[in-house]
């Protein structure tokens, strides 16, 4: 049987923000199933991005319904990311590469917008 889980798209990381960091700053508002913060592959840095799943809907909301998230004196931008359901059959190495083309074809229209 699938998992629901409901995912935030956080922008405007510091790029000393690990997934670490990034997991216990949104703990507060519920369990966090993942929280992932994006690398660039060449040079290691941080890309001032990443993710965080909640396994819980009202944790969500109450992400989504703080005015501001300041994490390391940064503030950040939290937006909706696609919820779905995620089988816990899954191979992780495969959500990791769907989350990585995901990810890059983002940043890619983010890009274009500017």
């Amino acid at each position: 049987m699938a998992q629901q889980f409901y995912k935030v798209f956080i922008r405007n990381l510091p790029w000393t923000v690990s997934s670490h960091e990034l997991r216990t700053y949104f703990s507060q508002f519920g369990y966090v199933t993942r929280a992932t913060v994006l690398y660039n592959n060449d040079t290691g840095l941080s890309r001032g991005f990443g993710y965080v799943d909640f396994n819980k809907r009202e944790a969500f909301e109450a992400v989504m319904s703080q005015p501001q998230h300041v994490l390391e004196g940064q503030r950040l931008r939290v937006e909706e990311g696609s919820s779905r359901r995620r089988s816990p059959n899954r191979d992780d190495s495969s959500s990791m590469n769907m989350t990585k083309k995901r990810e890059n074809t983002n940043h890619q229209q983010e890009e274009q917008q500017l």
